[in-house]
């Protein structure tokens, strides 16, 4: 019989929504009007390919497979979006979330819509551009590119994955608050999406701690046109997070970090 190991680590939260456990501690910069979101010439197109497909893609599979332990179920449900581009919703609990598009959408390109802080490493931004970071700016000033961006790679007919929960909380496993301004993508794209549910597992090999991560494909959800714009997206907002809670409930069996409520705890 495998030995159920004790959490790793117990981490007490207050605020579900805005508390951060990246611990990245990266200078951010600014992201203004004037930053190149989507760079296009054929010269940046050559070596973002080759950054993408020959660097970054097997190096991917070979972590997430190999050393993390990935199963990918339904990935059928990706051959049904026949043509064009499509957003990829996902629960935000590891680093490696930010392969998760690459995965789903292979053979496509997939991008990553992200915080300032992923561009703001010394000497790494044109990589991470080049393997799919989109960044958030901070500012009404820089949303058009930013939006413009977004559909230029939807229209390339590439995955562009959201992370709605916004924080990074490592081996949670358990859905936190969705941020519905990032459901507005789709609707005004006229796109359709996918949730995929990360969850964890434990190992049964006994010296090796680190869970296990099965990840769950919805079928896609395409904008209702019967609705208005507002409707169609807490629809979506509904759909993605039904999935995601329900996945994460049934099948994330194990818990690496065990995260729990401050002030229940200390009430208890």
């Amino acid at each position: 019989m495998s030995r159920v190991h004790e959490p790793k680590r117990v981490i007490y939260y207050r605020d579900a929504e805005n508390e951060d456990y990246a611990g990245t501690n990266i200078d951010t910069k600014t992201i203004g009007a004037d930053f190149p979101f989507a760079p296009i010439g054929a010269i940046w197109r050559f070596f973002a390919f080759i950054a993408y497909y020959v660097i970054a893609i097997p190096l991917v599979f070979f972590y997430c497979y190999v050393v993390c332990g990935f199963r990918v179920k339904n990935r059928r449900a990706i051959r049904k979006i026949k043509s064009g581009g499509f957003f990829l919703y996902a629960n935000h609990t590891h680093f490696t979330d930010a392969f998760l598009a690459p995965i789903v959408a292979f053979p496509k390109r997939a991008y990553v819509i992200v915080g300032p802080d992923t561009v703001s490493i010394k000497g790494l931004r044109n990589f991470v551009q080049m393997v799919g970071a989109i960044p958030i700016p901070d500012g009404l000033r820089g949303m058009a590119s930013f939006l413009n961006a977004i559909r230029l790679r939807t229209e390339e007919k590439c995955c562009v994955s959201v992370f709605p929960e916004a924080h990074m909380w490592n081996y949670c496993t358990f859905l936190r608050p969705l941020k519905s301004g990032s459901f507005r993508y789709p609707i005004h794209l006229g796109v359709p999406s996918v949730a995929v549910a990360v969850t964890y597992q434990q190992r049964k090999l006994p010296f090796i701690r680190q869970p296990k991560r099965t990840v769950f494909i919805s079928e896609p959800f395409f904008p209702d046109d019967t609705l208005s714009a507002k409707e169609a997206q807490h629809k979506l907002q509904n759909e993605v997070e039904t999935f995601l809670k329900e996945k994460l409930d049934a099948c994330s069996t194990y818990k690496y970090f065990d995260y729990r409520k401050a002030d229940e705890t200390e009430n208890a």
